[in-house]
């Protein structure tokens, strides 16, 4: 496990003392549930982005044809 000290805004910092004492957690495991939706976010837009990429790869001719009518 990797320690890191951030520096975070006031604001934020009172958003995440809330937000953690609502779900009775620790404001070190609301960090770092924030951080895992972060990252399966930014992995299913990645999918998601590929995927759409191989579509219009795979249906180019057909999307030229709808795009001339």
């Amino acid at each position: 496990m990797t320690t890191r000290s951030v520096r975070i805004p006031d604001e934020l910092d009172a958003a995440l003392v809330e937000l953690a004492a609502a779900d009775h957690i620790s404001i070190n495991s609301a960090i770092v549930r924030a951080l895992d939706e972060v990252v399966a976010r930014r992995t299913q837009e990645a999918a998601i982005a590929e995927a759409a990429d191989l579509v219009f790869e795979d249906r180019k001719e057909l999307f030229k044809r709808l795009a001339d009518t």
